[in-house]
């Protein structure tokens, strides 16, 4: 860090993309806010799942219209979708955790939380019954796994053996889709021949489900190109938006349960954590609802703070260098040009524990995000050092800064992203990750069996190769 503080880009070696450049926080807002044509992101998103390999149909990667159906489709009917998760939660829960108030059950963490988040995040990608399924659940989970660890294998390998490698993964992954195919063809063709039969004949009575898979359906049919609606290929596209989305999510709840029950004060967080639940939940008149989950304050605050306190990268948001004469960036001794090819990235681990920014940096505290002015956007303080000419009023609308969301995008919180290409999924999955938590508080005793695990490093990713395991009670109604 002592680089970074210096505003000082320095080179680190990486196992999987050479030399990477690391941006000094300072420099974060005017390096990430550069254009396309200077700084590219699609193709070196793609580098991370080694998308060459794993995915076999590169029409889904050349024309991203589910990312599209995530960015927008989703985002804009979370107030529909958001009874949808709850209920796929509950009967998620219900399953893996368990009803009973006398004994404890004992979970093994990670694979508790990918069922969940599977089950959950489902709910609204295609509905019942195809997400109460356990076996395209469980063929889900083991492609995206698939996908997600030998990405990383290929990538820590050397590049003259790459492709016969990348061969022998590609061939895994499209062995792992081929049978969760087998479960959801059916699915996915009847409903694009409701889709169809609804546009050309006005009586059908059949009503377009408002979900994932029918949106991409409907997005594919607006591309023009009729292979977009092969059902192989639309099985394909609702496999993606499951890849790319539920180790992240599950990766955070996880670290969420294990940050919040073995801090010091989780008792006293857990039970303002639950008299909040409680009164919001009540307040919506007994059911989750978009308003009601955005009013969960406290919960954001804390889901915010675990992903602070445990990023799932030591660097991120790695992009690539595109204009030919490369790109400028300060340091202390005069600009430093970074030519064309170059790999960037952020420093998240360090700014998340840089005790200028937060105070006891290393010490679990949801409450400094959940107060006004707990935090201060590190730009406005590195601004208040620089510009003399900078008002007062500036300074105290800059401390006084309101209470941020989980999804609120600044160079001192990385955990979506930062710039105009941060995570488009990024308000489905905090709407599914307060629900996630709400329901524990409301619901359950949690212990953790062992203290909080560290992570392992592999690559630049922090990834929970652990056996982390809690018990977990339910909690009786009765008086």
């Amino acid at each position: 860090m002592q680089y970074s503080k210096a505003n000082a880009p320095f080179i680190i070696p990486c196992l999987d993309r050479g030399p990477v450049v690391v941006v000094p926080p300072k420099q974060l807002k005017q390096v990430y806010s550069l254009p396309l044509s200077s700084l590219e992101v699609y193709v070196t998103q793609h580098e991370t799942i080694q998308s060459r390999y794993t995915i076999s149909d590169q029409r889904i990667i050349k024309n991203t219209l589910q990312i599209s159906v995530i960015r927008n489709q989703m985002t804009r009917n979370l107030e529909h979708l958001t009874p949808l998760i709850a209920t796929e939660l509950a009967e998620g829960f219900k399953q893996w955790w368990g009803n009973d108030d006398k004994e404890w059950r004992e979970l093994r963490i990670w694979d508790s939380c990918l069922k969940l988040i599977a089950g959950a995040a489902n709910g609204a990608f295609c509905g019942p019954p195809l997400c109460r399924n356990p076996e395209f659940l469980t063929s889900l989970r083991d492609h995206a796994m698939a996908v997600f660890v030998g990405a990383m294998i290929i990538g820590a390998t050397p590049s003259l053996i790459r492709p016969v490698i990348g061969a022998l993964v590609g061939w895994l992954c499209e062995f792992r889709f081929q049978q969760t195919l087998k479960i959801c063809l059916p699915f996915v063709e009847e409903r694009l021949a409701n889709t169809v039969r609804a546009k050309a004949d006005p009586t059908f009575s059949w009503a377009p489900p408002k979900d994932g898979l029918q949106w991409i359906i409907d997005e594919s049919r607006g591309t023009g190109d009729p292979t977009d609606l092969d059902p192989v290929r639309v099985t394909r596209r609702l496999l993606y938006v499951n890849d790319i989305s539920l180790h992240s999510t599950s990766y955070t709840v996880q670290n969420i349960i294990l940050d919040l029950y073995n801090a010091a004060d989780s008792r006293s967080l857990v039970g303002a954590l639950r008299e909040e639940c409680s009164r919001v939940l009540e307040e919506a008149g007994g059911s989750w609802t978009r308003d009601a989950v955005q009013n969960l304050k406290l919960v954001d605050a804390t889901i915010r703070e675990s992903m602070r306190l445990t990023p799932f990268a030591s660097i991120g948001l790695p992009r690539t260098v595109m204009h030919p004469e490369g790109i400028c960036m300060e340091s202390p001794t005069g600009k430093v040009w970074i030519p064309r090819g170059t790999v960037i990235a952020a420093p998240m681990d360090p700014i998340h524990r840089d005790g200028s920014i937060y105070p006891d940096a290393n010490r679990f505290n949801p409450y400094r995000f959940f107060q006004e002015g707990g935090v201060r956007n590190i730009f406005d303080r590195f601004v208040g050092e620089q510009s003399s000419g900078a008002s007062k009023d500036d300074d105290k609308a800059a401390e006084t800064r309101g209470a941020k969301s989980a999804v609120s995008l600044d160079d001192a919180f990385l955990g979506f992203g930062f710039g105009k290409h941060a995570c488009p999924g990024r308000f489905f999955a905090l709407n599914e990750m307060k629900m996630f938590l709400a329901y524990i508080v409301l619901n359950y005793d949690v212990e953790c069996l062992d203290r909080r695990p560290e992570l392992t490093n592999v690559i630049w990713l922090k990834v929970p190769y652990n056996d982390s395991r809690v018990r977990v009670r339910k909690i009786s109604t009765v008086p």
